[in-house]
């Protein structure tokens, strides 16, 4: 893969530095104290950064405003996962962190990719690293995560195209002076086994560096499933002046895994079979994804109020999938299912740049954050599928012998070019003492070509302009005491969001777009809790739908989400920690789509879903956890035709600290051993939750 070696090379290097340094600082991490300074008015400078232990909420974020923002003057609901949470419930990837995420789920992905639902949108691409567009499609590790941010409502102002359901922007561990050595071994039922590293320090008196890695390696309680995965991710931190630092970031990536596509429905329901069965020919369901990524971050404080930022990512991925996958229903009369196959390879190089300018300044008597923002950015992407046998088969033989035929014609193969351009402002206004507002406009340039490369077919090219606006304002009556309203739009261009979908009808359609309207409000009480609850109404419009002359394509189809979400992060009281949300939420079809008639309920969306974690101190070494996961009954997929039940979940941990440098965590999922059904992506393809599955971890620090 193109870089990879040099890629590899820089990792290994910076990680071998930053081994060896950490051993000579361990001193000063017994005793910090801010790294010396050139200047007593530095604005940027490396300093020792120590979160307190247990800490399940934020203060502040920078992921829906691009500038550093406590999250009661946000007028937008955000949910963030800590460092702790993730640590506390063992959580390896997004779809173990969004189950605490109010109004967010997470659909199948066909076994081979992240797709949250958002507000009853379901995304393939809405994903983030420090916000930098991360869009290939497959499933992400958290080794080298300080947190996660989810962000819910249109977001077309900070991301761009897309977001129109919310944003999942991960919030790497940085290079911040501190003396890091740690190490994680993990091992559990299913063979499960897993080794996480992070080292970090300083390299010299204005250079600091980290490195994270993992290893895993893992089986399933789904028969002949595995997963095998690699990470290794290092960053620098150089202070090239009292007011400019600047941020370097690798990382390298494979994940290789079993396709699992699990069971087919039957009657309306999930297959009432054996939950571990495999369906279709596992030694032919298999996917294979390699990143290579490298990002820089500038930052330079010009003074008095004045900071510009700028950042430059490339992205390397290389992506092949293949399945042998339940196609249709189980019959009860004949005891047999249809089976399907194809495969799908996809390339991709990405080259994103970002400029920011942020000014904090007194206008006209009052108080101003002002952003300006460009950006730019190339996407070249490489796309090729073969669809290939299918046929019926008893529920003995399950398609296992079914040996897939892929040298026929493809049924897409294609390249795409996409130029992307960008021009945001924003100001975050104090009108007074008590209310606040918030006012933004994005403009975006996006120019695909689209390249097929099967005979005898035409290529085809489309370019979008559009504006996506913002609108808030916030009343804080009392400390600690936030409400606020707001209004977003965001568009999504009709090639898809993989770009793979563009052809004579769709070059011609303009993009979907999305409205989110939102009331919400924060409540701190302390310097520890934070609770929150949002209300909001979000409509997806210009979908297709079936135009009055056979074959064409109009745009009048809509869906609409409504809900309500509660929230509650933080301590209760000093040794007890909880994360908690509920929400109430309703999707459905508004105006008939090519999908779907009016009336029907959007998939993977319970009208009611709850969970709380806790985590409680018994002793100064001895800690327990216990969480409880609720969700409704849901439909599979638009049709409305399956139904996954409703289910609920308990998981329980002890923690044990041995020593200053041991800790033992037993995670226990689905105590009770419930049998219940997780996702699905359609009405063949759902996912059965796992049974009762325990993991222990030991984490040493030197």
């Amino acid at each position: 893969m193109k870089y990879l070696q040099k890629t590899v090379s820089l990792a290994a290097a910076v990680a071998m530095g930053i081994a060896s340094s950490s051993t000579l600082g361990q001193q000063k991490a017994q005793d910090p104290e801010p790294a010396d300074t050139k200047d007593s008015g530095a604005t940027a400078e490396i300093m020792y950064v120590y979160g307190t232990r247990n800490s399940y909420r934020e203060d502040e974020s920078s992921s829906v405003t691009r500038t550093s923002t406590a999250l009661e003057d946000i007028p937008q609901s955000i949910f963030v996962i800590t460092r702790d949470v993730i640590d506390d419930q063992a959580m390896n990837g997004l779809g173990d962190l969004v189950r605490y995420v109010p109004g967010v789920s997470m659909e199948q992905g066909e076994g081979h990719r992240d797709a949250p639902v958002f507000r009853g949108n379901i995304s393939t691409s809405d994903f983030f690293v420090d916000g930098m567009r991360d869009d290939l499609q497959y499933i992400r590790d958290l080794y080298n995560v300080n947190r996660v941010d989810v962000i819910k409502g249109s977001s077309a102002l900070v991301f761009g195209r897309g977001t129109g359901g919310g944003a999942l922007n991960r919030v790497s561990k940085t290079a911040n002076g501190e003396t890091i050595s740690s190490v994680d071994f993990g091992a559990g039922m299913y063979g499960y086994s897993r080794f996480a590293a992070d080292f970090g320090g300083e390299l010299s008196r204005d250079v600091a560096g980290r490195v994270n890695a993992v290893v895993e390696e893992s089986d399933s309680f789904r028969d002949e499933v595995e997963i095998s995965r690699r990470g290794i991710a290092p960053t620098v931190r150089i202070q090239a002046t009292d007011a400019t630092r600047i941020d370097l970031f690798a990382e390298v990536f494979s994940d290789e895994r079993t396709v699992d596509r699990g069971v087919p429905s039957q009657d309306g329901q999930p297959w009432p079979g054996a939950v571990d069965t495999f369906f279709g020919n596992p030694d032919l369901s298999n996917s294979e994804i390699d990143v290579a990524t490298l990002r820089g971050v500038a930052t330079h404080a010009f003074g008095n109020g004045l900071t510009l930022r700028a950042a430059l990512s490339y992205g390397d991925y290389g992506k092949f999938y293949e399945n042998v996958y339940p196609g249709g229903a189980v019959d009860p009369l004949t005891e047999s299912v249809r089976i399907s196959s194809y495969n799908n390879a996809t390339d991709r190089q990405n080259l994103l740049g970002q400029a920011d300018l942020v000014w904090a300044t007194s206008l006209a008597g009052l108080r101003h954050t002002l952003f300006f923002g460009l950006e730019s950015g190339r996407q070249e992407s490489q796309n090729r599928r073969v669809n290939s046998d299918s046929g019926i088969f008893s529920l003995d033989n399950r398609g296992r012998d079914l040996v897939p035929d892929f040298s026929v014609a493809p049924a897409r193969d294609n390249t795409n070019d996409l130029d992307l351009f960008a021009v945001l402002v924003q100001d975050q206004i104090e009108l007074s003492d008590q209310f606040k507002a918030v006012v933004g406009l994005r403009w975006d340039s996006f120019d695909l070509a689209f390249n097929d490369r099967r005979p005898g077919t035409a290529d085809f090219g489309r370019k979008d302009n559009f504006v996506s606006p913002r609108v808030g304002l916030i009343w804080e009556p009392l400390d600690g005491l936030s409400f606020y309203g707001s209004w977003s739009e965001a568009f999504l261009p009709q090639s898809g969001e993989q770009f793979s979908s563009l052809n004579v009808t769709t070059a011609a359609l303009e993009p979907e777009e999305f409205e989110n309207l939102e009331i919400g409000a924060r409540w701190i009480p302390n310097s520890r809790l934070l609770l929150s609850a949002a209300l909001y109404q979000l409509d997806r419009t210009n979908t297709r739908a079936p135009g009055p002359i056979p074959e064409t394509v109009v745009l009048t189809g809509s869906q609409r989400a409504e809900g309500l979400e509660l929230a509650l992060q933080g301590e209760l009281m000093p040794g007890w920690n909880v994360i908690g949300a509920m929400s109430f939420q309703d999707a459905e079809i508004t105006s008939t789509t090519s999908s779907a008639p009016s009336g029907r309920s959007a998939p993977l969306v319970p009208e009611f879903s709850a969970s709380l974690w806790n985590r409680v101190s018994l002793t100064d070494r001895l800690d327990v956890g216990l969480g409880i996961i609720h969700q409704d009954q849901q439909f599979a997929s638009i049709s409305n035709a399956v139904v996954l039940p409703s289910y609920t979940r308990v998981d329980a941990a002890l923690f044990y600290s041995l020593n200053e440098r041991f800790d033992i965590q037993l995670n226990l999922e689905n105590l009770a051993d419930e049998e219940y059904w997780f996702t699905a992506h359609n009405d063949y393809n759902i996912t059965p939750g796992s049974p009762v599955q325990a993991r222990l971890k030991v984490s040493a620090r030197f």
